[in-house]
């Protein structure tokens, strides 16, 4: 029988066990090319997996055998007997999802290390070296796609259109890598950063450290990683300053974005409309919803906005869009993997009696985490969300409540700066929170009025977390309010 004949008869036998699946015949000329691919079973696998179809999916991964060991660190689910017996047959899964991948959803990626056979399913371009059993092993180098290779992230560089968090080269780690190899296409890197956990949260702070960029091509089906992190790759990874420095510039316009969202959220549980101009909500006392505005913010504001007008019923989105197509080119590449939760959630803060800490958080990610001063017991546990926010109340920034001031829920509680740093840590106040000064300005900046705030026993880690460049927005409103003598139980 002809090798062609064959590629005829697994096309009918998947027909005959697979319903509802296209045209396969297409692909025929393929076939007679590539009839195994580990790493394809493993992202045909991943596409399954997300569509909700276990079945196909765990049939995909168990086909994909060390590849989904490699990539989920766990062993590879194994099938029942029968599901097995015509193994040649099933491996039109592979060709039936290669076009959809290669041309509309993802990239077919292989890195050699980890295949015990070479394939040319896709064009490989990483510089993770082979290993010499695996040299042994491999087939004929396949011929190069034509496209361009991954180069090294040069200084200056577009940015990435997505910034993906790992936790570490684990289970989880390796998930988060999984999901960005299969991710769309893009002439523009993704890149995997670290995020390292802090308690039960995401740090934010300490996150970023460079691990990879997955580069895909449309066109050619041409892939590349291109490792910074040896603890990833077992590999000479290449210097990894310039990818940082991007990340560098990328978190504060990411906080800026978050800042924003947060704002137009607030905004519309507070007056029942979304905003309809940046005036609306960085104004003069009281309506200063944010304590500023940027730049940046305003092509961000338009896109935000067009996206927020849809919700016809009242409803406030979990989920309202992560503007990124417009303003300043460095502001793009949308949080991913372990970091999506901020791009998902509006900003909380959650306030710790029992190790004095105050956090700001978005979802599992904790952006910031300062030491405060409380009352013990006359500090109240509850919720409560911030019902007024001013500047150098009483008129002075060094009073007993320093330069910044945010009302708890139109109570006598507030948050607000001091005269006293030394009571952080201690339970010296009558109830309110206090914040040293350098940290009531950024978190008063940082959050809009409207954000909720939990007090309660425990809950947040005891390691303090702000950037040595803190949050700041450009301000020209007036935010003082002098007919009002605030008294604060401080």
């Amino acid at each position: 029988m002809s090798k062609e004949s064959r590629i005829d008869e697994q096309i009918q036998h998947f027909y005959d066990n697979v319903p509802n699946v296209g045209d396969a015949l297409p692909l025929k000329e393929y076939l007679l090319k590539h009839e195994d691919s580990r790493m394809a079973w493993y992202l045909l696998g991943k596409e399954y997996e997300g569509k909700g179809d276990s079945a196909k999916a765990t049939y995909c991964f168990a086909q994909a055998g060390e590849i989904y060991e490699a990539f989920e660190s766990k062993p590879a689910p194994h099938l029942p007997e029968n599901k097995t017996k015509k193994k040649s047959g099933w491996k039109k899964w592979t060709a039936v999802l290669l076009v959809p991948l290669l041309l509309v959803g993802g990239a077919i990626v292989a890195i050699r290390e980890l295949l015990p056979e070479a394939d040319d399913t896709a064009a490989i371009e990483t510089n993770v070296p082979e290993s010499p059993a695996a040299s042994a092993r491999a087939s004929p180098a396949p011929k190069p796609a034509v496209g361009s290779k991954p180069a090294p992230l040069p200084a200056g560089v577009i940015p990435p259109d997505q910034i993906a968090g790992a936790p570490g080269p684990d289970d989880q780690g390796r998930s988060v890598l999984g999901e960005t190899l299969t991710s769309k296409p893009s002439r523009q890197p993704r890149l995997v950063v670290a995020v390292p956990k802090l308690g039960k949260w995401n740090d934010w702070v300490k996150g970023g450290k460079p691990i990879a960029t997955v580069t895909s091509d449309r066109e050619s089906g041409l892939a590349g990683i291109q490792w910074f992190d040896p603890k990833w790759c077992d590999c000479k990874p290449e210097d990894g300053k310039a990818a940082a420095k991007l990340v560098e510039g990328w978190k504060p316009l990411q906080e800026e974005k978050l800042a924003l969202r947060s704002a137009v959220i607030r905004y519309k549980e507070q007056t029942g409309k979304w905003p309809d101009s940046p005036e609306a909500m960085a104004g003069d006392y009281p309506k200063n919803t944010m304590a500023g505005w940027s730049e940046s913010m305003s092509p961000w504001f338009d896109e935000l906005k067009a996206v927020l007008a849809d919700k016809k019923d009242g409803k406030i989105p979990q989920t309202a869009g992560w503007p990124d197509q417009t303003g300043p080119g460095s502001g793009h590449g949308a949080p991913a993997g372990t970091l999506a939760p901020m791009a998902e959630h509006p900003m909380e803060i959650i306030v710790d009696k029992s190790n004095h800490r105050l956090a700001v958080v978005s979802g599992d990610v904790i952006l910031r985490n300062y030491e405060v001063g409380l009352g013990g017991d006359k500090t109240p546990e509850g919720k409560f969300f911030i019902s007024e926010k001013v500047k150098d109340p009483n008129g002075s920034s060094t009073g007993a409540f320093g330069s910044r001031g945010m009302t708890l829920s139109h109570t006598r509680y507030g948050i607000h700066g001091t005269d006293e740093p030394d009571s952080m840590g201690k339970d010296e106040s009558l109830g309110c929170v206090r914040m040293k000064t350098e940290d009531i300005e950024e978190l008063y900046d940082l959050v809009p009025m409207g954000t909720p705030v939990t007090i309660a026993e425990g809950g947040l880690p005891d390691e303090l977390r702000a950037p040595p460049e803190r949050f700041r927005l450009p301000t020209t409103q007036n935010e003082t309010n002098p007919h009002k003598v605030y008294d604060w139980l401080g």
